[in-house]
């Protein structure tokens, strides 16, 4: 039973190892920002504030090595900057 949970726990440890950067996903959550940044700073600017620090955050856990994190962050700052933008939008479509 030992055996098998060391296994287990060197198993998991080569798997983290191997986890490719997440350059797509960064790209990705850079690119919504950005989008969103132009729409969302004066009528979403908490949303967008959120994507920011997350997208900051998910650079440097890149930078760290700690690639599934920064993936995870990515990903949060690009559904963020979604909604950011949406919310802008949606702000816009009822002062019109």
């Amino acid at each position: 039973m030992k055996r098998a949970a060391q296994a287990l726990v060197v198993a998991a440890l080569a798997a983290c190892a191997t986890t490719d950067p997440p350059e797509r996903e960064l790209a990705a959550a850079r690119a919504m920002v950005a989008q969103a940044r132009s729409v969302a700073e004066s009528d979403a600017p908490i949303e967008l504030a959120s994507a920011h620090g997350k997208l900051a955050r998910a650079e440097t856990a890149m930078q760290r090595g700690h690639y599934e994190h920064a993936r995870l962050l990515a990903e949060q700052a690009e559904v963020d900057a979604k909604v950011a933008w949406t919310v802008a939008e949606d702000v816009r479509m009822q002062r019109a």
